[in-house]
């Protein structure tokens, strides 16, 4: 009989998801807390029913509530907190039963509403410049097993930009704006970094958008600025008149110039 009940439990273990079978904290998240509010709902319509302070976002609440006054089945969620990172590039990584968004300062990164991902792991790589971002993940569980789990770790360190010496007082190459916040995401990390505008792009979601694949086959901006995505001007690069203008197009990001 023990045995066969050894073996049982063995068995219900196995079918668990991965969220249940290793809670191991999230080691990223040090020291920062989040605020998390509950729904009795799933579109976080209303006045939050519970709302707690936790160190993580790692919960596995299988069949049951997050606590009193929420639902099973039919609750939403959101977790906020302000994080420190360094300069470099974060990988986020995230799985949830059922749908989440992540967002960082306001902008949306990930996104799994109505597109089918429950239970499925999501990754995104995102730039930052060293300070405190604020993180948001709303969360919305319909039925059934109920978990969610958020980690970021540093994949590449960024020393910073190398420092670039000011033009000469004659320089007639076209200055570049200091910040740039176009429908598809702040390029203002990627001005600071110097590095390319891909990674700073985000989709707004329409149909005609541009994907990340045309964006990294960009060159990359040279000149910062809004722009209308595709089109075409011509720039003075020197200060020598028998240099002609040159050509630049406007990135698809419509963050700034690139030479043709």
């Amino acid at each position: 009989m023990k045995r066969l009940l050894i073996i049982t439990l063995l068995a219900i273990v196995a079918l668990l998801p991965l969220a249940a079978q290793a809670p191991t904290p999230a080691s990223a998240q040090s020291g920062n807390m989040w605020t998390a509010w509950y729904w009795n709902n799933p579109d976080w319509a209303g006045n939050p029913v519970l709302t707690q302070q936790v160190p993580l976002v790692w919960f596995n609440w299988g069949y049951g509530s997050p606590g009193a006054n929420v639902p099973v089945d039919n609750f939403s969620a959101r977790f906020d907190t302000n994080a420190f990172f360094y300069a470099g590039t974060y990988r986020f990584t995230i799985t949830a039963d059922d749908e989440f968004v992540l967002m960082i300062n306001n902008v949306t990164f990930l996104d799994t509403r109505g597109a089918g991902r429950s239970g499925k792991t999501m990754t995104v790589d995102l730039p930052f410049v060293q300070g405190n971002s604020n993180v948001s993940v709303l969360y919305r569980e319909f039925t059934q097993m109920a978990y969610i789990t958020v980690n970021w770790q540093l994949i590449k360190s960024d020393p910073g930009p190398t420092p670039v010496p000011p033009p000469p007082s004659n320089s007639c190459f076209p200055p570049s704006a200091s910040s740039v916040q176009t429908r598809f995401g702040d390029y203002t990390p990627c001005i600071q970094q110097n590095i390319h505008q891909a990674n700073c792009f985000q989709s707004d979601g329409a149909w005609n958008s541009p994907n990340q694949g045309s964006i990294q086959m960009e060159p990359q901006i040279t000149v910062w600025g809004a722009c209308v995505a595709d089109t075409t001007t011509t720039f003075q690069v020197s200060c020598d008149p028998n240099v002609p203008p040159a050509s630049f197009n406007c990135s698809k990001t419509e963050a700034g110039w690139f030479r043709n």
